[in-house]
């Protein structure tokens, strides 16, 4: 799709990917609706989208609410006249110990990363069809191309359903005049897993407290720590989301070492699992020398 001259719907634009990737659109010659629950940073973002000589639209969403999903779409067309490029992208983080993960979290978890994307694709998907055209992106994750990537299992469920939900739209859609994106990032630098996400406590204090320091460190946003760890900045992923809109491109994986993985575990699934539980194993024993006071946070 050509991306000059178009309008883009961009959820989950306060910061991280979202808002790199809004800023990413304009600059490719979008104007953008930017979407997401913090009004104050999205009026940020509204104003470097304009400074780039765009239209910017910021609306106050939360994306688990079918009515704010619908007011978002409302108002873009309100403000825009038509939506081309839709990119669901808000979402959230849940982290702690699977057997105190209370069903409050899990529904929590669903209502803003799986059912945000359904919400999204039911309101904006008909004004798309009705033209015959449109682009849709939708956010999952490294952690929905194998279980275990992600140590949170309510994450993971999420991300799963969204690579699936996205595969099926992209068939459905293929000869309808719409294209489809699916992005699954890896290592990227973003808030997501401290100010967009929750912690369930671990029984052992001394796990929480761990949490904590490797939080607050700021070693987390070192450059050449993030590049030991082959950690993407944001503005990285948004350059590939735009490349892949313009190239109708289906799979987005941020980090090339991402293909042979996912080959990996379609050839021989067990090994898949036996591979992931010893990097498991490796995570377990790095948190145990955290402990114990023989590293810092940065090796976590």
């Amino acid at each position: 799709m050509e991306i000059q001259g178009k309008v883009a719907v961009v959820t989950g634009a306060s910061a991280g990917i979202g808002r790199a990737t809004a800023l990413a659109l304009a600059k490719a010659g979008a104007d953008v609706v930017v979407a997401a629950r913090n009004v104050k940073l999205l009026a940020e973002a509204c104003h470097e989208i304009m400074s780039l000589g765009r239209k910017a639209v910021a609306v106050g969403t939360d994306v688990s609410k079918i009515a704010d999903v619908q007011n978002l779409f409302d108002v873009a067309i309100k403000e825009m006249g038509q939506v081309d490029i839709l990119f669901n992208n808000a979402g959230v983080h849940l982290s702690g110990p699977l057997e105190n993960v209370s069903l409050e979290d899990w529904r929590w978890i669903i209502d803003t990363n799986l059912w945000g994307v359904i919400y999204g694709v039911h309101v904006f998907l008909p004004h798309m069809l009705q033209r015959g055209s449109g682009y849709i992106v939708n956010t999952s994750s490294a952690g929905g191309l194998g279980g275990g990537l992600d140590p949170s299992i309510p994450y993971t469920t999420t991300k799963f359903a969204v690579v699936g939900l996205t595969e099926g739209l992209a068939v459905y859609l293929r000869d309808k005049g719409i294209g489809v994106s699916v992005l699954c990032p890896n290592y990227v630098a973003t808030n997501m897993y401290f100010v967009g996400g929750r912690r369930v406590p671990a029984s052992d204090p001394a796990l929480n407290e761990l949490w904590e320091r490797f939080r607050n460190d700021p070693q987390r946003r070192n450059p050449e720590v993030m590049r030991e760890n082959n950690v993407l900045p944001a503005e990285a992923v948004a350059d590939q989301v735009v490349e892949a809109i313009k190239t109708n491109r289906y799979f987005i994986l941020t980090h090339d070492f991402m293909r042979e993985m996912v080959l990996t575990r379609a050839q021989d699934p067990d090994q898949f699992v036996e591979t992931v539980a010893g990097w498991a194993r490796e995570r377990t024993e790095r948190i145990k020398a955290l402990l114990s006071g023989k590293q810092g946070t940065d090796g976590a």
